[in-house]
């Protein structure tokens, strides 16, 4: 009898953990337990990164011979726009690095790039891709033709590398 009882209570103990297992599955998931979730069955969760940049109120304007040594701009997706915006008009610049950057950034000047002097932009939207991948999408403005990616609107692709955005494309949408 006394081993009836155990078995009893080993039997409701178990059953009680599995409703509390199934309880657990139902309940939101964290964002880190969604980019797990999205590893183990192999579907495809987008997760909204987290933003730093209050992006509609401001826009940013660079000129040759006036780029600041430092981004100040509170912001790692502005920073990285601002790091292309400067390499663009001087990739000669110490901080213009190649990891960071795409690759056309730092193709010789021919008389067909003109490359801008001046560039500006501000941020119209920011739509997320994936957890460590986002688009912004700005409306630009520069005094080049520059393969048409400094004129109207322009999406920069940022991925977040070690903790911190980087520009990994850009294209123009018309």
């Amino acid at each position: 009898m006394k081993k009836l009882s155990v078995l009893l209570a080993l039997t409701l103990l178990s059953a009680a953990c599995s409703d509390s297992g199934k309880e657990a599955e139902n309940a939101p998931l964290s964002e880190n337990q969604a980019e797990k979730q999205t590893v183990e069955s192999g579907e495809t969760i987008v997760v909204k990164p987290e933003y730093d940049v209050k992006y509609e109120e401001t826009t940013y304007s660079y000129a040759a011979g006036a780029l600041p040594a430092q981004c100040d701009k509170g912001s790692d997706i502005i920073c990285a726009i601002e790091q292309m915006a400067k390499c663009t008009i001087d990739p000669k610049q110490e901080e213009c690095l190649a990891a960071k950057l795409p690759k056309f950034v730092f193709m010789p000047d021919e008389e067909s790039l003109q490359r801008p002097s001046e560039m500006s932009f501000r941020v119209t939207k920011i739509k997320p891709v994936s957890a460590d991948m986002i688009e912004v999408y700005t409306e630009s403005s520069c005094n080049g033709v520059w393969f048409g990616l400094c004129k109207g609107n322009i999406i920069y692709v940022l991925s977040n590398k070690s903790g911190k955005w980087v520009v990994k494309d850009v294209y123009a949408r018309e």
